[in-house]
């Protein structure tokens, strides 16, 4: 299927009302007998429709092994991870390129830009492999980069462009082809406080204006406010947050999240 006849409506499958994201009992386990590695141990994960959650935690605890496992880049060893109802750990390895092109929007700590590519091209790059038509790949790439305040850095090429512009360049491509599910690894590590917190709030904007679901992983306890929900974890498991680590709203979230999924 390509140039015209693609469109947002047919890259999208329709999923029903359930979880956005559904792990139960996830395990993943690198090498066999004394060198074994526990990365997950039991992973039990919702996310809902429309939520931006923070994965906080300290670095190897697990949590980028959890979000790759969730983007079908990484397989599981056992439990259930089932993304928009698709089962992802028993998916055939042929399937997931397409399921990520669909479904999935990517966020990256290095931005991970193009340096041959403007702005423009950038964000349009997973339009052209969906199939979209040059021309109308750029200026949906153009409404983009509007809407994340770089109308006028359209055509400028990421050299040209600071951290904190070359990151909104990469939050337009993640919501190019309005995915249902968008993946977000440290997205403010690189940028200072200030910056920082325009990415994320721009991100949660976007969430909430598009009803997308997002997944952040971060150490950056300035951005936690943006936070819709916000779970911890430590040595391969989900574990209670502490104790004033979240604004009020993200705490009231997350326990009104843990008291739905244990009834």
């Amino acid at each position: 299927m390509t140039g015209d006849a693609v469109t947002l409506d047919t890259l999208r499958r329709p999923h029903g009302s359930g979880p956005v994201v559904e792990c139960r009992g996830l395990t993943k386990v690198y090498g066999e007998g004394d060198t074994a590695v526990h990365a997950l141990r039991g992973v039990d994960l919702v996310v809902q429709p429309g939520e931006l959650l923070m994965l906080v935690g300290p670095s190897g605890c697990g949590k980028t092994t959890l979000i790759s496992i969730i983007a079908s880049v990484l397989g599981g060893t056992d439990g259930v991870c089932r993304v928009l109802g698709h089962d992802i750990l028993h998916m055939p390895e042929r399937d997931k390129p397409e399921f990520r092109l669909r479904h999935l929007g990517f966020c990256f700590q290095a931005f991970n830009l193009n340096p041959c590519l403007s702005a423009a091209e950038n964000v349009a790059v997973p339009l052209l492999i969906g199939g979209w038509r040059y021309g109308r790949a750029l200026e949906r790439s153009r409404d983009l980069l509007a809407q994340v305040g770089l109308a006028e850095k359209a055509d400028a090429m990421p050299e040209q462009l600071s951290g904190g512009q070359q990151q909104r360049v990469a939050i337009a491509r993640a919501f190019a082809q309005e995915p249902d599910l968008i993946v977000c690894d440290e997205p403010t590590s690189a940028l200072d406080s200030a910056t920082g917190e325009k990415v994320l709030g721009l991100i949660r904007d976007m969430t909430h204006s598009t009803h997308r679901s997002v997944v952040v992983v971060t150490h950056d306890s300035r951005i936690f406010r943006f936070a819709d929900r916000i779970v911890a974890m430590e040595d391969g498991r989900i574990v209670p947050l502490a104790p004033g680590a979240a604004p009020p709203a993200a705490q009231a979230h997350a326990q009104a999240a843990e008291t739905s999924t244990a009834t």
